[in-house]
């Protein structure tokens, strides 16, 4: 499953690969906090409000290197993420509130 994270940001030669890849890595650390058993709504929510304030922190990465967490790269992360809860069994997680306290 993770060799498929943030592939469309992988293709697209405006991301730097660098980046997405740091991406793609904060985000399979987010999978790991989510392998503990029986995390309740609060808890996954709180460890990805975790992740995105990682990945907030990169916006200023991305620009020196002439790109951006623009609307599409927020759409590409958001839905790796609900992968990843989803795939942990999670369905009943919205995705908006899953990356709320982005600035992207």
């Amino acid at each position: 499953m993770f060799e498929d994270l943030l592939l469309p940001m992988f293709d697209d030669g405006y991301y730097p690969d660098i980046l997405v890849a740091e991406v793609k890595q904060l985000i399979q650390q987010f999978a790991k906090k989510l392998a503990k058993t029986d995390l309740s709504e609060t808890e996954i929510y709180q460890f990805a409000a975790e992740t995105v304030v990682l990945i907030n922190k990169m916006k200023p990465q991305f620009e020196d290197l002439e790109s951006s967490l623009d609307d599409t790269a927020a759409d590409y992360i958001a839905e790796a993420m609900m992968m990843v809860v989803q795939d942990q069994g999670y369905m009943d997680i919205e995705m908006e509130e899953l990356v709320s306290n982005r600035e992207w």
